[in-house]
C-alpha cells in the first residue's frame, strides 16, 4: 500500500531554502499513482475518467495527470473550459458541470463543442432555444447524498444540485420540445464517501431514468471517492465500487444493445495525497491553559479545516522524535476561526520548525486568496530523482495588486 505523501526533513528544507515557506509541494509520483489506481480498478470494458479541475487547477499538475493516462475534464467554470483546451484536451474531452450558469455560459461551452451537463429545468429550457437538436446531458440529484461534512453532500432535497426526480418527466418534454438528444446521464452523491451503497443506490436509479431516452450513450457517476487523512488509514477500496458498477452496467448495456460508457469524476482523489503545505512555526504562546502553535500559513491558503471541519494530519518535520505536547496549531490570519487543529498531539514544537499539513492537494490551492494581502504560497513540484521545479511562485506586493486589477 502506498502512502500519503510526507517529505524528508531534507527535502523539506531544501524547498523552504529555495523557495521560502509556506509552500505547496506536491509529488509526481504519488499523482500518477493516482492516476494508475483508477483505471486498474474500474475494469469495466468502456471507462473514461474526467478530472474534476475544481479540485486543483495547477497547469503543471494537470498536464502531469494528462501524461499520466487521464482521458479528460470535467469543468465548472469557462475559464476551467479555457484551461482544459489550452492544455490539450479536446472539445470531446471536457464536460460541463456548472451551477447556475447563465445563458451566456451555456453558450460558451457549447460555441467550444462542449458537452454540457443540464442541472435544472431552467437550463434545458434555456439551452434548447439556443440549441435546439443538439446533443446534452443531465445532471439528475440523488434522492440521497452523502460526504465528510454537511457542506459536501451534493444529493438530497436539501441540496442545489441537479434535476429532482420528481422533475424527469418535465425534463423529458422540455428536452423532445426543442428535438435536443439526451447522450448521457450524471449524478453526485458528495465529496468524501468511502463505502459503496449510497453511490451503487444512485447509479441503480439513473438506470432506470436512462430508459427513458434512447439515445444514451455514457452514465457519469461523478466523484467524491474518499481520500486518507491520517497516516494510518486504510485506503478506500476501489474495486468495491467496481464491483458494484458493474452488473448494472452490464444489464442497461443489454437493455440497449449496446456497450454503456461509464465517466468518472474525481478530484480529490486524484490530488489530495499527494501534496503537502510546509509552513514553518512562528509563534508559541500560552493564553489560560492552551498552548498555541501559530503558523506562518492560515485559512487563505487551506480553507478545509475552517470551513468544513477538516482533519488534515500534521507533522513537525523538524523534530519528529521529540516528546509529544497537545497544542492547538492556528494560523496567521486575524480570524477566530482561523484554526489548523485543537489539542492535537505534535512533537515538541519550536520556534523556527517546519511542520508539513498533509493531504492538501485537493481544494488548498484552489480555494486561496490573498486575504488579509497575505499572498498566495509557490507551489513546487517534487520529481525524479528529487528534483525541484517551481510551477508557481510567490508573488510580491506590486504583483499581488496588479493581479487584482489595483493600480496604486
Amino acid at each position: 500500500m502506498d502512502n500519503i505523501f510526507v517529505p524528508s526533513i531534507k527535502i523539506a528544507k531544501k524547498v523552504e531554502q529555495e523557495f521560502g515557506a509556506p509552500v505547496y509541494l506536491t509529488n509526481v509520483e504519488t499523482l500518477k499513482n493516482r492516476i494508475q489506481k483508477m483505471q486498474k480498478n474500474f475494469s469495466w470494458e468502456n471507462t473514461k475518467i474526467f478530472y474534476a479541475l475544481k479540485a486543483n487547477y495547477n497547469p503543471e499538475i494537470l498536464k502531469t495527470l494528462k501524461n499520466a493516462g487521464l482521458y479528460g475534464v470535467d469543468a465548472v467554470s469557462p475559464f476551467e473550459i479555457e484551461l482544459a483546451k489550452r492544455s490539450g484536451f479536446l472539445p470531446s474531452q471536457i464536460i460541463f458541470t456548472a451551477s447556475n450558469p447563465s445563458s451566456e455560459e451555456l453558450e460558451f461551452a457549447h460555441k467550444n463543442g462542449v458537452l454540457l451537463n443540464l442541472g435544472s429545468l431552467s437550463e434545458i429550457e434555456r439551452f434548447g432555444r439556443l440549441f435546439p437538436s443538439t446533443k446534452v446531458s443531465l445532471r439528475i440529484n440523488p434522492e440521497s447524498g452523502t460526504g465528510e461534512d454537511k457542506k459536501m453532500n451534493t444529493g438530497g432535497k436539501d441540496s442545489k444540485f441537479g434535476i429532482n426526480v420528481s422533475q424527469i418527466q418535465k425534463a423529458k418534454e422540455l428536452i423532445d420540445k426543442y428535438k435536443l438528444v439526451l447522450v448521457g446521464l450524471h449524478f453526485h452523491v458528495g465529496s468524501g464517501f468511502y463505502e459503496a451503497q449510497v453511490f451503487k443506490k444512485a447509479l441503480e436509479d439513473n438506470a432506470k431514468i436512462a430508459l427513458l431516452f434512447e439515445n444514451l450513450e455514457f452514465i457519469d457517476v461523478g466523484g467524491g471517492y474518499g481520500v486518507r487523512y491520517k497516516l494510518n488509514e486504510k485506503e478506500i477500496d476501489l474495486k468495491r465500487f467496481s464491483v458494484e458498477v458493474t452488473p448494472i452496467l452490464e444489464k442497461l448495456s443489454k437493455e440497449f444493445g449496446k456497450t454503456i460508457e461509464l465517466r468518472l469524476e474525481p478530484g480529490k482523489f486524484l490530488v489530495a495525497e499527494s501534496t503537502v503545505l510546509l509552513a514553518k512555526i512562528t509563534t508559541i504562546k500560552t493564553n489560560g491553559d492552551k498552548k498555541y502553535v501559530g503558523l506562518n500559513t492560515g485559512l487563505n491558503h487551506l480553507i478545509r479545516p475552517s470551513y468544513y471541519g477538516s482533519y488534515h494530519e500534521i507533522i513537525n518535520i523538524s523534530n519528529p522524535k521529540g516528546k509529544k505536547q497537545k497544542v492547538d496549531i492556528v494560523g496567521n490570519i486575524c480570524e477566530s476561526g482561523d484554526v489548523f487543529g485543537r489539542e492535537r498531539e505534535l512533537p515538541e514544537p519550536r520556534e523556527g520548525d517546519l511542520v508539513a499539513i498533509c493531504t492538501a492537494g485537493g481544494y488548498g490551492a484552489s480555494m486561496g486568496s490573498n486575504y488579509n494581502l497575505r499572498p498566495l504560497p509557490a507551489e513546487v513540484l517534487l520529481e525524479k530523482n528529487n528534483e525541484l521545479k517551481l510551477v508557481r511562485k510567490r508573488l510580491n506586493f506590486e504583483e499581488l495588486l496588479n493581479g487584482l486589477g489595483y493600480k496604486i
